[in-house]
């Protein structure tokens, strides 16, 4: 095989980052960007370099090279969307890169994305932590909290605009994957669709309702055939139910617990600010929304000198608030660790040996 040296070296490297960057991340809530370099640079070295000058035809090479350049572009590109959209944090961006840089991309055989198949490695890794949340949020938020949000998610109108806006994404989706990626499969799409929506959702919200309106119609127009057969409609709702318990109930459980409200007094180095500081004249105020007047801070681990910095201020009366809310980070760096070696153990995604399984059983 062309890579096979080539997948021993990486993955030894893989299983000292995954060790390294874990135990860092739980220690000191921290990732260090001097690793994240080494592996792309060896990444690099191996899968690029090394690759262009193994005995193979120059087709192949360039084909390889191609592809594994396309999976680290777009990985690279998720990384920062779910940052961006406050997923996690950007260390933990850096070093899904760096891991989808380093595997070569022919460990990937079950549920393979063309052009980006580092997709299983954020499969694997969302999927047991999205479990792991569920049942741990469910057994710790009251029957009080669980009502108050069942409230807001079969809001009847929210529901609506909710159900329009996954039914357009993932037709533009599908449309994308399949005349780009020649992949058109309905659960890649659905799965992918929630990943923009998540970043649309939480910063366009009111645009992406308006324009999902017309292209339902459109869909409706073009693709009536599909739309009214019973499998896209069994698959549709499975996805919509996805989409409603990952996106809103668990996110919304999640705000109950993961953010604290911490005094000014008592913050402390590497907490991840919530909120951010803006200046209002000779006072400083809280904000979620960004502006060009924000104090810098190192808002997603806070260091000494912002804690001074904070305190300071707050002993001053520069501050026009008493508290701060936290958000109560969950080290990344070894789930993201485990979904890498699940990767490599299975050769592809959880949900597509699932299935497999599925069939066979029928």
């Amino acid at each position: 095989m062309l890579d096979n040296p080539v997948f021993i070296l990486n993955t030894l490297f893989v299983l000292v980052l995954g060790i390294v960057t874990s135990y860092g991340d739980i220690r000191k809530n921290k990732i260090s960007n001097r690793y994240v370099i080494i592996a792309v640079i060896l990444a690099f070295l191996t899968n690029v370099l090394g690759s262009y000058f193994a005995q193979a035809s120059t087709d192949t090479k360039m084909l390889y090279i191609q592809t594994t350049l396309l999976n680290a572009f777009f990985a690279l590109l998720v990384g920062f969307i779910l940052w961006y959209a406050k997923i996690w944090r950007a260390g933990d961006g850096k070093l899904f890169f760096a891991y989808a840089f380093l595997l070569p991309v022919s460990t990937y055989y079950y549920g393979y994305v063309a052009y980006f198949p580092s997709f299983t490695l954020l499969v694997n890794t969302l999927i047991p932590l999205f479990l792991i949340l569920t049942f741990n949020l469910w057994y710790i938020t009251s029957t009080e909290e669980k009502f108050e949000i069942f409230k807001s998610v079969v809001n009847p109108k929210r529901l609506f605009y909710m159900l329009l806006s996954l039914m357009s994404t993932q037709w533009i989706i599908s449309i994308l994957f399949q005349r780009l990626l020649s992949v058109s499969d309905f659960l890649t799409a659905g799965c992918i669709s929630i990943l923009v929506l998540v970043f649309l959702t939480n910063h366009l919200q009111d645009i992406l309702y308006e324009i999902s309106i017309p292209v339902v119609i459109l869909r409706i127009m073009l693709d009536y055939g599909t739309v009214v057969s019973y499998s896209f409609f069994t698959q549709f709702l499975l996805l919509f139910g996805l989409f409603l318990l990952a996106i809103t109930f668990i996110t919304n459980l999640a705000s109950f617990r993961f953010n604290d409200k911490i005094r000014v007094p008592d913050v402390k180095k590497g907490m991840c600010c919530v909120e951010r500081i803006s200046r209002k004249g000779r006072f400083y105020e809280k904000t979620l929304t960004p502006h060009n007047r924000i104090l810098k801070l190192n808002y997603e681990s806070l260091t000494q000198d912002d804690v001074d910095r904070l305190k300071r201020m707050n002993k001053n009366g520069q501050l026009r608030f008493d508290e701060l809310t936290i958000q109560q980070t969950i080290p990344f760096a070894p789930l993201l660790f485990f979904g890498v070696l699940l990767t490599i153990v299975l050769r592809g995604d959880v949900l597509t040996h699932l299935k497999l399984l599925f069939n066979s059983v029928l």
